[in-house]
């Protein structure tokens, strides 16, 4: 556990040289408003859309959560979904930007039949940002395009379902990431973020302009990107005179010798959200939460009572939406005040008979040797594939998938065949219940680890 928090530390003093060092390219493009023009293009601004004025409109709040999705982070999801409703009785529903390894695809499928959103963040998620930068566009088809394939795959997710990435860090390759999103038929990017924007925040906008506000990190885009939506991260700050920090788990200085947050109270928690909340609610811009699960899993358990006491909060207030970025980008297309939301509602219940993706072959698969290396272990909602999947070294149609069809890809490469369980004892006997407790356990215990190695992606 110690050597994992060491490299957590290593990721956080390499986001924050990495933040210091870059420079702020400011961005040059205009966007012409008479000329782009909804459903299909939208301008940035820090007014609503289509001269509505906040106070009657939806109050949007985008709750995400980057990285793995592994069974121990799997009881803390459940609290946060728990019981908790929009105003028109519908559950809310978050945005999970997953990468592949550590994750439980099994548990993915749960979360999407539960009404909450898949995108992809990349096979690989590697802790270099060299590696992400100068690369092509058929670099981020393999990275964006197979993990969305896996999420396809193993969670039983149709393709057309996963619109949605973010970069690994935050570090896009500028307009050749645009450009793969593009031809993987993905709608939005949420990899930028804005100082500059907080206050007002400035909305979500498409990108036929390219992009409109300062590059914080660069390669910045610098081409037009016709109905890609671009999903701002607004940094959070800490107070009045506090930290900023583009995750709302990376805000609480001394940060890199402080863990474990282990003074952080409740009361100081959801005063940190409330915070932040206000700065949006003024206008009614889309208040996006991103962050990862680990500070909750962390020993102070104050940080998470304090986020659920915030949830409450939003609970109560009868123009708070919590919903998957796509449904706020539905709404954007088609802006509606509350009065009109009531006959014709875009964050209406899902049809359970159009939207469940069934997991009818649970498995969990186990490999004894792996290209990233060492054993792994997967859950799955099909057969196993014969070798831990990694990504590929070559392009194949899979990249270029945009339908609900279920592509059927046999996985092949240049390492020896590991040793796959796709057999399991009797179902009911002893040994079959021990055998799934073991694998259950040893599932946890890997998805915890290799979590750790993306920290603050």
């Amino acid at each position: 556990m110690f050597r994992q928090i060491s490299i957590t530390l290593l990721a956080a003093l390499l986001v924050l040289i990495h933040t210091l060092v870059a420079e702020p390219t400011l961005a040059t493009p205009t966007c012409d408003s008479e000329k782009c023009i909804l459903p299909d293009c939208l301008c940035m601004s820090t007014m609503p859309p289509m001269g509505l004025k906040p106070e009657e409109i939806p109050q949007m709040v985008f709750l995400t959560f980057d990285d793995a999705v592994a069974d121990v982070m799997y009881p803390t999801y459940q609290k946060i979904l728990h019981n908790r409703t929009n105003p028109n009785g519908c559950n809310i529903g978050m945005t999970f930007y997953v990468t592949h390894e550590g994750t439980n695809y099994r548990l993915v499928n749960e979360l999407y039949n539960r009404g909450n959103e898949i995108a992809s963040h990349t096979v690989t998620h590697k802790m270099d940002y060299d590696y992400w930068k100068n690369t092509s566009v058929e670099f981020w088809q393999r990275e964006a395009g197979y993990q969305r394939y896996l999420l396809h795959t193993h969670s039983n997710i149709p393709l057309n379902k996963i619109q949605g990435f973010r970069a690994p860090f935050l570090q896009t390759g500028g307009d050749v990431t645009h450009g793969a999103l593009r031809k993987l038929g993905m709608t939005f990017d949420s990899s930028y973020t804005t100082t500059q924007f907080m206050d007002p925040p400035i909305w979500p906008f498409t990108m036929d302009y390219g992009l409109t506000h300062e590059c914080i990190m660069p390669p910045c885009s610098k081409d037009k990107h016709p109905g890609l939506w671009t999903v701002p991260m607004i940094e959070f700050r800490n107070g009045e005179n506090g930290a900023l920090c583009k995750m709302a788990d990376t805000c609480f200085p001394p940060y890199l010798t402080r863990p474990h947050f282990a003074n952080q109270t409740a009361k100081e928690v959801f005063d940190y959200f409330m915070f932040n909340f206000k700065r949006f609610n003024k206008t009614r811009a889309p208040f996006s939460i991103n962050q990862h699960m680990y500070w909750f899993l962390l020993e102070n358990q104050a940080i998470l009572e304090g986020f659920l006491q915030f949830l409450d909060h939003l609970g109560s207030l009868d123009y708070v939406y919590i919903v998957p970025v796509s449904k706020g980008i539905e709404w954007l297309k088609n802006p509606k005040t509350l009065a009109e939301m009531q006959t014709k509602n875009v964050f209406s219940c899902d049809s359970t008979s159009d939207n469940m993706a069934p997991c009818l072959k649970p498995q969990v698969c186990y490999y004894t040797t792996s290209i990233p290396g060492g054993t792994r272990f997967m859950g799955s909602c099909n057969s196993c594939p014969a070798e831990y999947p990694w990504l590929l070294d070559h392009d194949d149609e899979f990249m270029m998938q945009s339908t609900s069809t279920k592509v059927e890809t046999t996985l092949t490469t240049t390492q020896a065949l590991p040793i796959t369980m796709q057999t399991t004892p009797a179902t009911g006997s002893a040994t079959h219940l021990g055998y799934q407790l073991v694998i259950s356990v040893l599932l946890v215990v890997q998805g915890f680890v290799l979590s750790f190695f993306q920290f603050f992606g």
